[in-house]
């Protein structure tokens, strides 16, 4: 359960009355001043909200120890390592008291963008709806890692204009190296004659457009860097911009 704000407030009270109780009932036992005393839990009370509210101010304005929100917008094809990526990524982020949220494209096509399909109008809509999300966790101080394939350059344009806490990262592998892969046999069913029932359809790299990003902020290249060396270059670049 959350406190709400007059529950706060009322906590703020009642401790910061306890306080001047105590400091003024120790008062009483040194001096034996019934007055002096009073006076004292007064003026301590006073001097410590100066100081709280001073204390404050000051550290509000250190940015040493303070990390900011991003949003990290993957992008690459099927197979390249996207979520492998982004989530070691998050388990090491935490480690060092980030705090992280892996956006994995497929889980959010089962709930948020299950009415979606795979045209481009629809494919669009998916990743405006995954960077929405990405967007409002960062500027809520939460690194946020969009694992989808995200593959027209233009929507990657639209959402890095929220801001520049909006990150690109090409996750990258040559489709020759995919295709040998190819855990899921999505690139097998891709290249299926057109009259087979299991044909993949709309297979990005291989029947439909995948934009190579023309602005990009990392690379990581998962078919010349091993799984480790690959989330290590992603979680170096978060800690170094945060």
């Amino acid at each position: 359960m959350i406190d709400n704000k007059k529950r706060k407030i009322f906590k703020s009270i009642s401790y910061r009355m306890l306080g001047t109780l105590s400091i003024s009932t120790i008062s009483y036992m040194v001096t034996g001043d019934i007055k002096s005393s009073g006076l004292i839990g007064v003026i301590h009370m006073f001097t410590n909200m100066i100081i709280y509210v001073l204390h404050d101010f000051l550290w509000e304005r250190i940015s040493w120890g303070k990390s900011k929100g991003m949003f990290i917008q993957m992008t690459g094809l099927s197979g390249s390592g996207k979520s492998t990526i982004a989530n070691k990524a998050k388990i090491e982020l935490e480690k060092q008291g980030y705090k992280v949220e892996v956006i994995d494209g497929d889980y959010y096509r089962e709930h948020l963008c299950k009415d979606l399909g795979f045209s481009k109008k629809d494919r669009n809509e998916n990743i405006k709806r995954l960077g929405f999300v990405g967007n409002v966790l960062a500027k809520n101080g939460i690194i946020s890692i969009m694992s989808a394939i995200n593959p027209y350059e233009e929507i990657r344009a639209e959402l890095r204009k929220f801001g520049e806490h909006i990150k690109t990262v090409y996750i990258k592998a040559d489709i020759s190296v995919l295709s040998q892969r190819d855990p899921k046999g999505l690139y097998k069913r891709a290249t299926l004659p057109d009259d087979d029932p299991n044909k993949l359809k709309n297979f990005t790299g291989i029947s439909d457009v995948f934009d190579s990003p023309l602005v990009c902020d990392l690379t990581i290249e998962t078919d010349k860097s091993s799984e480790e060396e690959s989330v290590k270059k992603l979680v170096k670049y978060i800690v170094d911009n945060t």
